[in-house]
């Protein structure tokens, strides 16, 4: 089921024609007219529990059903008294016409049914209330804004599905704040009343339920349209470089999820009433326009079925190069007729369905699985076609046309990530060889760096399923498909891969950077020598002494140690690092985090796009304590749905589609930081410093001042140590006064080689980002990196060859691993 603060076309339909009846009736109650069927009819006492939100009354709502006939004397109630109708009630009527209007355009005046009539009355009815209304509003609506007629089938739908497409147009629409009655109430008003609009009248009882059905069927429809086109946008957004492949793929499998729930709700209210769906007989004629076939997903239906057909038990369908034609990337898909678009899906969707018939064949164990590959796996086994098979099957599709001559960008993209994950952690465990197994440092964790690898290598490096194939010698029947055949044409899929070793790599990095410590205590070094406030919590330290507390605090260290240049008669200690009492690396990408569990092989529970609601509620938290102007929140979308949340805590699934995307987009450059860089760097940096001033550190420390490499992020502290025994000896020599520090030979020293390191290898994680990252604005505050010149950065072999080196080039350019 959809999660409850989703709403979609048919229960906003239903919220607002109720709504609208609700304020009639209780309009019409302060003008002293209530209907017959409500006046013999008494609140009934609410047991066990006290109302406090119903004006402080106990009673349960009084149910009442209102017919449009019970409307329509409402609205002529309410029109003839002195009271003034509120635009924003008007706006909620005229939003549930435009949404029955448009969902049932498709149909209206393909033939006299009772549906159809039915239909076309309710929407009249309507529209006649409101103009019944108009001329008791606060203020006079202008002419343009007036409701048209119901559109007719030759009209285009376009214009009603941009505006459901523009992501925030919904937002836009008033809702019924100000409908508090201008005058007192009377007392028979202050009956509670739910009130409930029914289209039907009673000698139309018979059809009612399946009437029902039918346009809740339509509603769907046009929800799964919606999202269609929607995604539509959001592959040619990552084609043109504007988001990233994750960002697509997380967006697009997140739709999918909610779509499927949009249509098992739809299904099961169906149940045993689908026999019935026969007696809507005129309706069978859209298989006949080509239009509202492709609404309906009829061609993609037809290709299914042919598939379905072949599928054999124990039998795996043979792929035949060329069977069906060849695809034109280059062709023009606008151009084309009917029955070529039709022969190009053939084409592009029965190349590739056999791919997906291996995969329970052969119970291969994908790194991570979207929506369409689960379900067309499901496909080859069950050989069911079903609306929601069609769907994700044109989605597909969709995105394949989108992409066309690019169709091979997506396992492009993957393949390069993959080789600098592969390359950061070849250079990880050529480190490791350089230092003892740290005790601090989990088996476990050097095992998941391991598996990643092997994922890259078994699957992006290598072709599983060529593997299987030739394991299984069915290679020999047929003709095999080209070299990863399924990541080449499924970018969700690729995408979602990717992020899959991204966070997975995030996820461990940032372990390993907690359990190490060393860059956290660079970065009091770094303040040591040259003062960023920025790194720290509360205020900046000031002196060696409130540097060295500080760190202490921050490593888990429980008390100082005392060192003084007579030490090597005392007992030497040192810092143990085990990451459980220092201050820990915490995730700051909520988005990534949250589907982590999902797509990243995590463990916690309550990820997934139906708890998003939990970002949501952070950051209303969050916007409670920032000022916020409006013109803020219209150059910002995400303000103006954290603004809609917060007042009605709901929100529209393309809205809530496009929140992912700009959270996701945030966040990329977040998601794709090295961390096994970072550590690499510091630990090369400090032992340099280690090198330089390795006979200070005997002198004041003896010998044991580093048991080994392991712990040499204890340089920072005993480099600390020394400089707070220098300032106390300076200050009781009265060489420094309280407003003057004199500057530590030793920390100079190590300042010297910082500068040194900085300059040579300073900018390498901001190059890796400018090469494999799409949102380029965290780095505009670069002044030695021209924004303008993104692109041939990215299409760099220079800049590659930087972040790749030699060898992850070459495998790049020519398809072949280079050992």
């Amino acid at each position: 089921m959809l999660p409850d603060f989703l709403g979609n076309s048919y229960a906003r339909y239903k919220a607002d024609t109720n709504k609208f009846a609700t304020w009639l009736l209780e309009t019409a109650n302060q003008c002293g007219y209530q209907p017959p069927a409500l006046s013999a009819t008494g609140p009934t006492t609410r047991k066990g529990k006290h109302n406090n939100q119903s004006h402080g009354s106990n009673a349960d709502p009084i149910p009442y059903s209102a017919s449009t006939k019970d409307l329509q004397k409402l609205a002529e109630v309410v029109a003839g008294s002195a009271l003034t109708v509120p635009k924003s009630v008007l706006a909620i009527a005229r939003r549930a016409i435009k949404l029955r209007t448009t969902v049932t355009s498709w149909f209206l005046g393909q033939g006299d049914s009772m549906s159809n009539r039915r239909h076309a009355h309710f929407i009249t009815a309507l529209e006649q209330i409101c103009e019944t209304l108009e001329w008791r509003t606060s203020q006079p609506l202008k002419p343009e804004a007036k409701h048209s007629p119901p559109t007719s089938e030759g009209q285009s739908d376009d214009t009603v599905a941009d505006s459901f497409l523009n992501k925030f147009a919904v937002l836009t629409v008033e809702e019924p704040q100000d409908t508090a009655p201008s005058q007192p109430t009377p007392a028979e008003s202050k009956k509670i009343v739910k009130v409930t609009v029914v289209e039907e009248e009673d000698n139309e009882a018979e059809d009612a339920h399946l009437g029902h059905l039918f346009f809740k069927t339509l509603c769907l429809l046009q929800d799964l349209n919606n999202i269609r086109r929607f995604l539509s946008i959001t592959w040619s957004e990552y084609r043109d470089k504007r988001i990233d492949l994750m960002n697509a793929a997380v967006v697009t499998d997140s739709a999918l999820q909610l779509a499927r729930q949009l249509v098992q709700d739809v299904e099961a209210e169906w149940g045993s009433s689908l026999s019935e769906l026969s007696r809507e007989k005129d309706n069978v004629q859209i298989i006949n326009m080509a239009d509202v076939a492709d609404w309906c997903y009829v061609p993609t239906k037809v290709l299914l079925e042919s598939f379905a057909a072949v599928l054999q038990d124990n039998h795996m369908p043979v792929f035949k190069q060329g069977y069906f034609g060849t695809y034109n990337p280059k062709a023009n898909r606008e151009r084309m007729s009917l029955d070529q678009k039709f022969n190009e899906d053939k084409i592009i969707l029965l190349s590739i369905l056999p791919e997906f018939c291996m995969l329970d064949t052969f119970k291969i164990q994908m790194p991570t699985e979207d929506v369409i590959t689960r379900s067309l796996a499901e496909f080859a086994k069950t050989k069911k076609v079903t609306l929601w098979l069609c769907f994700v099957s044109q989605i597909f599709l969709d995105v394949h046309h989108t992409m066309r001559h690019s169709t091979l960008g997506a396992f492009g993209d993957l393949r390069m990530s993959g080789l600098r994950i592969q390359k950061t952690i070849d250079d990880y465990l050529q480190l490791s060889k350089t230092h003892p197994q740290p005790k601090f440092w989990p088996k476990d964790g050097d095992d998941e760096i391991r598996n990643i690898r092997s994922t890259i290598q078994s699957w992006i490096i290598q072709d599983l399923f060529q593997d299987i194939r030739v394991r299984s010698e069915l290679a020999r029947v047929g003709s095999p498909p080209e070299k990863h055949a399924l990541f080449s044409q499924h970018a969700i899929l690729c995408g979602l891969i990717l992020f899959n070793l991204n966070t997975r790599m995030q996820f461990v990095g940032q372990q390993l950077v907690t359990q190490w410590y060393d860059v956290q205590q660079l970065a009091f070094l770094h303040n040591l020598i040259h003062g960023e406030s920025h790194i720290f919590i509360g205020s900046r330290p000031k002196n060696a002494g409130e540097s060295l507390n500080r760190l202490e605090l921050a490593t888990g260290i429980s008390s100082a140690v005392n060192f003084a240049r007579d030490s090597r008669s005392k007992s030497f200690q040192f810092h143990k690092p085990d990451g459980k009492n220092a201050r820990v690396l915490k995730p700051t990408t909520a988005v990534a985090k949250l589907f982590f569990a999902q797509y990243g092989g995590g463990t916690e529970e309550g990820g997934g796009i139906a708890n998003i609601d939990r970002i949501l509620d952070e950051l209303v938290q969050k916007s409670k304590l920032e000022p916020s102007s409006k013109d803020l929140q219209r150059a910002d979308p995400k303000l103006t749905i954290t603004q809609r949340w917060s007042n009605t805590h709901n929100i529209d699934i393309l809205h809530l589609l496009a929140f992912l995307k700009t959270k996701l987009l945030e966040e990329e450059p977040i998601i794709l930081y090295n961390y096994f860089g970072m550590h690499k760097r510091s630990v090369e940096l400090l032992r340099l410093i280690r090198d330089k001033e390795h006979h200070k550190f005997l002198q004041y420390f003896t010998p044991a001042y580093m048991p080994d490499d392991s712990f040499i992020s204890n340089i920072v502290i005993l480099i600390h140590h020394v400089a707070r025994g220098s300032a106390q000896n300076a200050q009781a020599m009265g060489l420094a006064s309280s407003n003057v520090q004199l500057m530590s030979q030793i920390v100079t020293s190590a300042g010297d080689v910082m500068r040194e390191y900085l300059r040579k290898n300073g900018d390498v994680a901001c190059k890796e980002l400018r090469v494999f990252c799409k949102n380029k604005t965290p780095l505009q505050g670069d002044d030695a990196y021209d924004t303008s010149q993104s692109d041939d950065l990215v299409s760099s072999w220079l800049s590659l060859e930087d972040v790749l080196g030699p060898k992850g080039v070459a495998s790049l350019q020519t398809g072949i691993p280079v050992a």
